[in-house]
């Protein structure tokens, strides 16, 4: 009979065998099952068991979201499910209680006494291997296993099936099994020895490079050796003759403990030698300090780096130095980096609305004619400017100096809307009268797109725009002689300070310093000070690779309105708006900052991110000139560079 599972869960019945049970629990068929549960959920996990056993489980709410990864090499009976079911939820901090005839509780370790102390793995990187051994025991496999398991992982023996239940990261797996495979073999034997003086790799290169040798007086025999990922320490496995010899080598190899076995050049790869040495000399210093409190020789060590090389020469004690080597292989990997794009979006909307009346009423010479006329600051043009140039004795044409003819001119250039008026001389009497009428509407938007790429936990900054010197003293001496200023110079224009910091799980956490400045203009005519517009945003987001999020804005209205009027006349219903100029305006301001950063963590991907810049680019060129069939930035970038474009 074949049962099919949620996801890509599949358990396959095959030949039988006597049921597994327990006091007050139901009977289970003779059966075989293959486990090959390829990241699925734990609850689909508990209810293809539920089937497979026929017992009930209650299960936790906090099962749900969990996810894992369990497969079998070799068929296991209905008890081998439930054991290897009873391990994986032990693994992911849960456990099964107890709770009445065929009937469990799935619940957090942590809240079981049975369970105290068992610590989750907690995360989807580790997968589940359950292995059967025919001919070895599964208590004494799993002590010779453990050597190889990451630090994080774990191995579990079930003696009632003798098997191990492994979980460790994937990548690990083959080689655990590749082991327990020769472990399990017939007349075969397997060691562990720790070393204090040669790193495990080391030791490991050495044995198989003597048994790739080929003579008889080599290891040219059945034996491996295999170097422990989490601890100074090598497992060699073989017959009882070959097992010897190999530890004879080993054991020969690691006494010596000459001078020169005291000193290494270690090439860095990718971090910076310089940032190393301090975390290496706390590291060396605190080694020395527990030797000396254990009653041991304490021995200085040196560590200092060459910077054109970016390499570090150590010279410590044997097992100082192997451990400051395993500190420096974890710490010289390769780091991610983030592409942080930013959209700044503000968008604007003026309106503006003004009406007034202007009259004026004059005598000329000796006229007894009052006189009387109405003006308004924001009115244009302006009407006693007009009269004045026209009533005076210089023409506008003349070469003579006329200053009213000056101020009419920059009156009437000032005019906007709409204006009618009447106006004229009679005898000695002058008299006008202008209407203005304007309405203003202007939307603006603004789009920038500042980007940059940086290494996880480095930071970058991008400057686009000017610096303008700002006037910051002035110094004279006895009778203004020697004078001179002192000037300072200030940034303007879009900039971007980031500092990404990327997490297990590919979320970002920025440090965001973004700024949009201009210069509005001078404080007044008379100083040469300037005023600056700004527009900061400083701030820590969370986002996830790949996705926008919005760091910060504003949206801001402002209402003006400006009356101008005659007191007591102004006031006078429907004739009063002879006698009054009227104005309203609104501003309304709508600024959005977006980020997206994007984790970058192999070539490909960086070849990605300068491939689709690149292309838009590209296209904005072609787009732009639409006649010519050259492509100058292609054939920039293979001449300056001498490489071809991305693509």
């Amino acid at each position: 009979m074949n049962f099919r599972f949620g996801l890509s869960a599949l358990l396959v019945a095959s030949a039988a065998l006597p049921a597994f049970g327990l006091a007050g629990e139901p009977s289970q068929t003779s059966a075989r099952h293959v486990l090959n549960f390829d990241d699925v959920e734990l609850s689909s996990l508990i209810a293809d068991v539920s089937i497979v056993t026929g017992y009930t489980f209650i299960v936790h709410p906090d099962v749900r979201g969990k996810r894992v990864t369990v497969t079998s090499s070799s068929p296991l009976t209905t008890d081998g499910v439930f054991d290897v079911f009873l391990s994986t939820l032990r693994v992911h901090g849960f456990t099964a209680v107890p709770a009445g005839k065929g009937t469990y509780r799935i619940i957090p370790e942590q809240s079981a006494v049975s369970e105290a102390g068992t610590r989750s793995s907690g995360a989807n990187s580790f997968v589940t291997e359950i292995i059967h051994l025919n001919n070895f025991n599964a208590l004494e496999a799993a002590q010779m296993v453990k050597p190889l398991v990451d630090a994080q992982g774990q191995v579990i023996a079930n003696p009632r099936s003798n098997t191990l239940v492994i979980v460790d990261y994937g990548s690990n797996i083959p080689r655990i099994r590749q082991l327990v495979a020769g472990i399990d073999e017939d007349k075969t034997r397997t060691e562990t020895v720790s070393l204090r003086n040669i790193p495990s790799s080391e030791m490991e290169s050495i044995l198989m490079a003597l048994q790739g040798r080929g003579s008889d007086d080599s290891y040219a025999s059945n034996f491996q050796a295999i170097a422990s990922q989490t601890g100074n320490s090598i497992v060699i496995r073989g017959d009882d003759l070959m097992v010897e010899r190999a530890m004879k080598v080993v054991q020969q190899l690691d006494s010596t403990d000459r001078v020169e076995d005291t000193l290494r050049v270690i090439s860095l790869k990718n971090a910076d030698a310089a940032d190393i040495v301090p975390i290496l000399e706390k590291v060396a210093g605190a080694m020395a300090f527990r030797r000396g409190e254990a009653g041991g020789e304490i021995t200085p060590s040196t560590i200092a780096f060459h910077a054109p090389t970016n390499s570090l020469v150590i010279n410590a004690p044997g097992e100082t130095l192997l451990t400051l080597e395993r500190v420096i292989q974890d710490l010289d990997k390769r780091r991610a980096q983030v592409l942080v794009e930013a959209i700044i979006v503000e968008m604007s909307d003026d309106t503006a609305r003004e009406l007034g009346l202007q009259f004026l009423l004059s005598g000329t010479g000796n006229s007894s004619v009052p006189f009387v006329t109405t003006n308004y600051s924001r009115s244009a043009p302006n009407l006693l400017a007009l009269a004045g140039a026209l009533s005076g004795d210089t023409p506008f044409n003349s070469g003579d100096s006329n200053p009213f003819a000056s101020a009419a001119v920059t009156s009437l250039l000032g005019l906007s809307g709409i204006s009618a008026g009447v106006g004229g001389q009679d005898g000695d009497t002058l008299f006008g009268a202008i209407l203005t009428a304007v309405e203003n509407d202007t939307n603006s938007r603004v789009l920038s797109k500042p980007f940059n790429m940086t290494l996880d936990n480095g930071t970058s900054s991008l400057l686009v725009g000017q610096e303008v010197p700002i006037i910051t003293g002035t110094v004279l001496g006895a009778d203004n002689t020697n004078p001179y200023q002192t000037v300072d110079r200030k940034e303007i224009g879009v900039r971007l300070d980031v500092t990404p910091r990327i997490s297990s799980d590919d979320a970002v956490r920025l440090e965001i310093n973004q700024e949009v400045s201009s210069i509005a203009g001078a404080i007044s005519t008379a100083t040469s000070d300037l005023v600056f517009n700004k527009r900061q945003i400083t701030t820590d987001v969370l986002a996830d690779s790949g996705e926008i999020v919005v760091v910060g804005g504003l949206i801001q209205q402002s209402d003006t309105i400006a009356n101008e009027k005659v007191p007591i006349l102004g006031d006078v219903p429907i004739a009063g708006r002879l006698f009054r100029s009227e104005g309203k305006a609104t501003k309304r301001t709508n600024l959005m900052v977006f980020i997206r950063p994007t984790v970058i963590r192999d070539r490909q991907s960086a070849r990605d991110a300068t491939s689709r810049s690149y292309r838009f680019v590209r296209a904005e060129e072609l787009w732009n000139d639409k006649g010519s069939n050259v492509n100058s930035l292609d054939a920039f970038v293979s001449e300056v560079l001498g490489a071809p474009p991305p693509q």
